[in-house]
């Protein structure tokens, strides 16, 4: 069984996956993302790596800027510091 949600001290946090669902992109984007230090602090639950669900905005941001403008996560990280 999947994580596909948890709470870790009263906060919402989703894996990469059900977040990548949502938004229809590849869950490695979002991995490399992450690793960028562009979705803040996650948890790992079980080997599978959360986010906290109020990243979610930032994460639509992320998704528009690459598939939208064509951004790689490089230049991403340079417009959203």
């Amino acid at each position: 069984m999947s994580v596909e949600s948890i709470h870790v001290e009263g906060r919402l946090y989703l894996s990469l996956e059900v977040v990548a669902e949502l938004y229809e992109v590849k869950s490695v984007l979002l991995r490399e993302a992450y690793d960028c230090g562009l979705l803040g602090t996650g948890v790992d639950h079980e080997r599978t790596l959360c986010i906290a669900a109020v990243q979610l905005e930032r994460v639509a941001t992320i998704v528009q800027l690459h598939q939208g403008l064509g951004l790689g996560l490089e230049a991403i990280t340079q417009r959203l510091g």
